[in-house]
């Protein structure tokens, strides 16, 4: 029997370059812990057309806008179907909640879609004229501050 390093020496291939290869490719690449604003993981959006394609499902969503990190991305696998507790984003932290898991929202990204206030929590679905979708998810999610989410319902 031949040594594997003479068998690859005769195919013309280092040994040594194709057992670092192995190893880079059988790493795992770095897990992306974002979730978009539309409560799905940011690596669910085609990076062509950004859009959002979470399961057999297809979201709406059509641009990221990544504003948490969390432990585990797999519990963002919901559809929106109204503002607040029934938005993807929250249901998808309510499932972390349950599971005993964190999240964290990203620097900067609480900020008031309309009037621009820091600390901003409500998740809402809109339509293009940027009124609150009611029992719909939407290809527009934002961020609002207590003040400009009842201003819009």
């Amino acid at each position: 029997m031949s040594s594997a390093r003479d068998m690859l020496a005769g195919m013309g291939i280092n040994a040594d370059e194709a057992i670092e290869t192995d190893r880079r490719l059988k790493s795992k690449p770095r897990r992306d812990p974002r979730i978009c604003i539309c409560g799905h993981a940011v690596n669910k959006h085609v990076p062509e057309s950004g859009a959002c394609e979470p399961t057999k499902y297809k979201c709406p969503c059509k641009h990221v806008h990544a504003v948490i990190t969390v432990d585990d991305t797999r519990l963002f696998l919901r559809k929106t179907t109204g503002p607040g507790s029934e938005h993807a984003l929250v249901r998808g932290m309510a499932a972390l909640a349950e599971a005993g898991k964190d999240c964290e929202w990203i620097e900067g990204a609480q900020v008031c879609k309309k009037c621009g206030a820091e600390g901003a929590g409500r998740v809402v679905p809109t339509n293009s004229a940027m009124t609150v979708a009611l029992n719909e998810h939407s290809a527009y999610n934002m961020l609002l501050c207590n003040s400009c989410y009842k201003g819009l319902v």
